[in-house]
């Protein structure tokens, strides 16, 4: 339990089970538990390691605590006084949902007597732990369907009522053997209750799934049911190579208009003056309208075999495949020709 919450519910807890040798504490337990439940010989052996895990937690050592409260557990499952130091040793190690789970069973065991004694500071940390927990409830079909988050399995549907998750954001994944896994994200509130419903679909024939029910991702799922929503892209891939090629027709009319200013010797010779003083701006413009003609006709190229890759791998009917695309110079512009 950290040191905030240690107070006083952690000197209760301490110094009640510290006193498990004393006649009057034995008989106080012993009101709370039937006498022949519990062979004494284990009896002695839970108060032992009761006592063991207190030290350890006095000295700091919560996880080596936790270990032999475990044991405790082993031997006795209903002991509330060792679900009671369950709950806050996990409380202590910040692991909230088990803190939740043992404080709460403990809480439950009203009768018990050391639950009546320590209530209130029982109580009080449940109520701390709480602040970092939600709840989640997954309902809908079909029965026996994996509940994930995260990749970590938390509850098979139907589900007998909502399980504590750690306040965050998930990624909630159902899965069920034959059918397609439904993903999405979530997000768990501080002391709400999240409902998801789920209804997977069964997968078409011929479908594979593996003996985990591992489905396709949800990404390719949409693709699939979507009927190659993606046929747009080698028509836009395809625009982008006119364009390009387009853009490489003006660049080679503006070098070939420039590269002709700058040949014209009436225009660009002078007595005393050289051609690159009189007409170097057009050897600079020319130059330019150059280098924009090839990375034009590159990018041209690069679209135009992306249009015919991609019209080839997103093609619903096999028959009908791009064989030729080529484009070529035409009268203002430019004239591209495929066969399909």
């Amino acid at each position: 339990m950290p040191r905030s919450l240690g107070g006083v519910a952690r000197i209760l807890l301490c110094c009640s089970c510290s006193l498990a040798g004393l006649p009057g504490f034995q008989v106080a337990r012993a009101s709370a538990q039937e006498p022949s439940a519990v062979p004494g010989g284990v009896r002695d052996r839970v108060d032992e390691l009761l006592a063991r895990g207190i030290q350890s937690r006095d000295a700091g050592r919560d996880a080596e605590a936790l270990e032999l409260y475990r044991q405790a557990s082993a031997l006795e499952p209903d002991n509330a006084r060792v679900q009671a130091h369950l709950g806050a040793t996990y409380h202590a190690l910040g692991r909230w949902v088990s803190a939740h789970t043992y404080l709460s069973r403990a809480l439950e065991q009203r009768e018990d007597a050391y639950i009546q004694r320590h209530r209130a500071e029982l109580e009080q940390a449940l109520a701390t732990v709480g602040a970092h927990l939600g709840f989640l409830e997954v309902y809908g079909a079909p029965d026996g369907a994996e509940a994930l988050i995260n990749g970590q399995l938390v509850a098979t549907l139907p589900m007998a009522g909502p399980v504590p998750v750690v306040v965050g954001a998930y990624q909630l994944e159902v899965r069920f053997q034959g059918h397609y896994t439904l993903g999405r994200p979530i997000t768990v509130s501080p002391r709400a209750l999240t409902r998801e419903e789920v209804q997977l679909t069964p997968q078409r024939a011929g479908g594979v799934a593996s003996e985990r029910g591992a489905q396709p991702a949800p990404a390719a799922l949409e693709h699939r049911e979507s009927g190659g929503d993606a046929h747009w892209l080698p028509w836009v891939l395809g625009g982008l190579s006119a364009a390009a090629t387009a853009t490489s027709l003006v660049a080679w009319q503006q070098r070939e208009y420039h590269a002709e200013r700058w040949n014209d010797d009436a225009a660009c010779l002078d007595v005393g003056v050289s051609r690159e003083e009189r007409c170097g701006e057009e050897l600079e413009r020319g130059q330019r309208a150059e280098t924009v003609l090839w990375v034009s006709g590159v990018a041209a190229g690069v679209f135009a075999a992306g249009a015919i890759m991609t019209a080839i791998l997103y093609s619903d009917d096999e028959p009908e495949q791009v064989t030729a695309f080529r484009c070529a110079p035409g009268l203002g512009g430019a004239q591209c020709f495929g066969s399909f």
